[in-house]
Order: C-alpha cells, then structure tokens, then sequence
C-alpha cells in the first residue's frame, strides 16, 4: 500500500513537470515573433489559473485556446506597453551608470525608482490581463501602477530578485530557457501580486464587466453584457482570496 501511495505520488509529480515544461515551451515558441508575446504570456497566465483552481492539466490546450481567445490589440498594448517600458528602463540606467556627473547620479536615482515601480506592476499586470482580456489599457496600467506603488516596499524587491536571477541566468545560457525559468518567472511575478489584489478593497475601473472586482466583492452585481463567466468569476476568487 506505501509502494502504490509512494508510485501515485512519483506519477504525479512527474505529470507536473511534464506539463511546467510543455507550457514553458508553447509559450516561448508563441512568444518568438516578439510581436505575439503579451498575448502568449497573458495566455500562459491564464492557464496557469485554470489549472490552479480547475485542475485542469491538459495546460498546452488551455494555452492554445486562451491564446486563440485574447488575441487582440488591446491584450498587446495592455501587457506588451509595460515590459518594453521595463526594457527601456533598463537601458536607461545602463547609461546613467555611466555618467561621473551630477545629472547623471540624479537620472541613475530617478531612473531605478520608475523601474522598480514598473517591475513592480508586471505581476499586476499579467495577473489582471489575463482574468479581464477585455479590460481597456490604461484602465490595466493605472491600476497595476497603483496597487504597486502601495505594495512597493515587498512587490518591489520581490519583484526584481526572479526577474534579475532569470536575466542573469539567461544571458549566461539561453539553453536554460527551455528548462521551465520563463513561466517559472511568470509564476513567481503572479505569487508576488496575489497579495496585493487581496487586499485592495477598491472596484477596479470596468467594475460590472470585471472579474477581479466580482472576486474581491462577491456582491458586487454581474451585468447581463459582462464577459466575466461564472467559470471565471469561481477561479478568480479561488486565485485572489486564498
């Protein structure tokens, strides 16, 4: 009986991997284009849910049809915006590193404290984005800027620490990509914003069509044109509260 336990537990942690690296695949392989990748992240992000609350473990046909689902305009500006502010930000202070005078210290302070808050907001981000495709952007990147900077002290560091180790690792050997650290850092950037929409007790701006404003206020009215299924509205409440 301990043997069968002992064998139920190794197939299922072996199913696990299999699924972590199929997922990281899929979405480095739909993120190649560039162009494709806020849409492949938001889609790895929701199938990351859906598997969380569902248990739903066929992850690489999730990800094709959430992929399928929020591919749109408003889903590549919304989650794609950030990260090439995030990549700018990074090149910025590269150049104010550099700089011996005074401007070139106060752009380096300056500088750091806007990425840190924008590193900050990508857990946010990918969080939002894929439990409301149809949020409109600005909406998504003013909430995520706001709910950073009031959790900045512990989103901040814990933000950055993942993403610098990925980079660091990444440049060393792209290799290690494939080994499952994208939708790990994914992960990780998740983990790090769950608290925070915890523990915001304001609506979020399209409240009646929003599913994270229906997770956090569980009578809050769902109008009859909301895309928030029931489905969703469940896993987004499993995800945020627990």
């Amino acid at each position: 009986m301990t043997s069968g336990i002992f064998g139920t537990r190794i197939m299922a942690g072996l199913t696990t991997l299999f699924n972590v690296l199929a997922l990281n695949l899929v979405m480095i392989v739909a993120a190649l284009p560039l162009i494709t990748a806020p849409v492949a992240v938001t889609a790895a992000s929701a199938a990351l849910d859906q598997w969380r609350c569902d248990g739903e473990d066929r992850v690489v046909r999730q990800f094709i049809i959430e992929f399928r689902d929020r591919w749109s305009l408003r889903t590549t500006l919304g989650a794609g915006v950030p990260v090439i502010a995030a990549v700018l930000g990074l090149a910025e202070m590269h150049h104010f590193a550099r700089e011996a005078m005074l401007a070139g210290r106060a752009g380096l302070i300056l500088g750091g404290g806007a990425l840190l808050v924008t590193l900050a907001a990508l857990g946010y981000i990918f969080q939002l984005a894929a439990d409301e495709p149809g949020m409109p952007p600005v909406d998504l990147w003013s909430m995520s800027a706001r709910l950073a900077v009031r959790n900045l002290l512990v989103a901040g560091p814990l933000s950055a620490a993942p993403i610098a180790g990925v980079a660091i690792l990444a440049g060393r050997d792209p290799a290690v990509l494939l080994l499952g650290l994208p939708l790990f850092l994914l992960h990780a950037l998740k983990l790090v914003a769950r608290p925070g929409l915890r523990r915001s007790s304001r609506p979020l701006p399209s409240a009646g069509d929003d599913v994270f404003a229906l997770a956090l206020h569980p009578n809050w009215p769902l109008t009859a044109d909301s895309a928030a299924t029931a489905r969703a509205v469940a896993c987004a409440r499993a995800v945020v509260l627990r």
